[in-house]
């Protein structure tokens, strides 16, 4: 996991941040295996009472639009868990 956040009321936040690497294989091409792990893992995380959220990695890096993207993202999330941001 990239991020964990611990949040009251034991909640867990697992935010994963997915470059190539999570979904091809080292010559670019996509790999159902990598994919089938990833998705795997999701699904342990979620069976053992984490939340996963996942970002693909060029989202976050186009400046403006990513700083808008993740203050949405944790205003929306923070907002679902009664928490405030300021």
């Amino acid at each position: 996991m990239d991020f964990l956040l611990l949040l009251p009321h034991g909640t867990r936040v697992v935010v994963e941040v997915d470059g190539k690497h999570h979904f091809a294989e080292n010559d670019g091409l996509a790999s159902p295996g990598k994919y089938s792990e990833m998705v795997a893992a999701d699904r342990d995380l979620r069976l053992a009472g984490y939340e996963v959220y996942r970002f693909g990695a060029t989202e976050l890096v186009s400046g403006e639009t990513s700083d808008v993207l993740v203050k949405e993202f944790f205003t929306r999330l923070f907002g679902r868990h009664g928490l405030t941001t300021s």
